[in-house]
């Protein structure tokens, strides 16, 4: 059963790879740029922009996030945890995101956002207040920064199987803005997990990955259903992709990132089918 699903993997790998040779491309790119070790700096710079992605169409995402560039103090989370990019939440409720429910207190976060254009991150501020959030979460010892020290020191302590709560728990832990998928976004950056996305989900049943659920379940079931499969998608792709061999970049200590992404590609490029 597992070789099966893994001649599978590899078929959809080819007809990626075959038939949209520029996305290709961008999977050896991501792959290639997958840290060889692991510190705190690299959960930062891997992490600071995930806000900009959450529940946003990928161009718009790109725009949002392109804005980080005009500031150097995103390299240092240090930087953006002090009190020139303080920014407060005035409530919470259902509206929490929108732009008049954010004050802009430091300095260094009134400039930035008074430079910018409208479409990017001064349209979502609530985007920019979750990264401050991470940034003060990743420097505390009441934050995500035990988590992040745990998994530097063990990297094997994340399993498949527990990785879904640790992204629920460190999603908490880094503030408002954050959940699983935002969290699980970071770590497949870092070749440690896979983002549950639309089109992941979608190539995961169509696989045949999830053994309760079968493989040619509609669309609009798979999209209903996001949250129920979503915890099961995740530990099933990083179970296959330990099993596959890194094709896109054959130095790769695991495919977990190639995976990600070819399965991504090939529900985003229209070659979702049944197999």
């Amino acid at each position: 059963m597992q070789n099966d699903i893994v001649s599978r993997y590899y078929d959809v790998l080819n007809e990626v790879k075959n038939g949209a040779p520029a996305e290709w491309n961008n999977v050896i790119a991501l792959c290639e740029a997958v840290p060889k070790s692991i510190d705190i700096d690299k959960f930062w710079t891997h992490g600071r922009d995930k806000p900009c992605w959450s529940n946003i169409r990928v161009p718009v995402g790109e725009r949002i996030a392109s804005d980080l560039n005009r500031s150097k103090d995103f390299n240092s989370f240090n930087l953006i945890a002090s009190d020139a990019w303080e920014i407060v939440m005035l409530a919470r409720g259902p509206k929490w995101k929108s732009n008049p429910n954010f004050k802009v207190v430091g300095d260094s976060a009134n400039k930035f956002l008074l430079s910018l254009s409208r479409g990017g991150l001064a349209s979502y501020k609530w985007r920019l207040y979750a990264i401050r959030q991470y940034a003060l979460s990743l420097g505390n010892e009441d934050g995500v920064l035990p988590m992040v020290r745990s998994v530097i020191e063990r990297p094997h302590s994340l399993t498949s199987e527990n990785i879904y709560t640790w992204s629920k728990r460190f999603a908490e832990k880094a503030g408002a803005g954050w959940g699983a998928t935002t969290v699980n976004h970071l770590l497949t950056d870092l070749g440690l997990s896979v983002k549950p996305d639309l089109h992941l989900r979608r190539s995961a049943v169509r696989l045949g990955l999830l053994q309760s659920i079968p493989s040619n379940l509609p669309v609009e079931e798979i999209d209903k259903n996001s949250a129920k499969l979503d915890q099961m998608v995740v530990p099933a792709v990083i179970n296959m992709a330990l099993r596959v061999t890194p094709t896109a970049s054959p130095t790769s200590t695991n495919a977990i990132r190639e995976v990600d992404k070819v399965l991504m590609e090939w529900s985003r490029m229209g070659f979702l089918r049944a197999l």
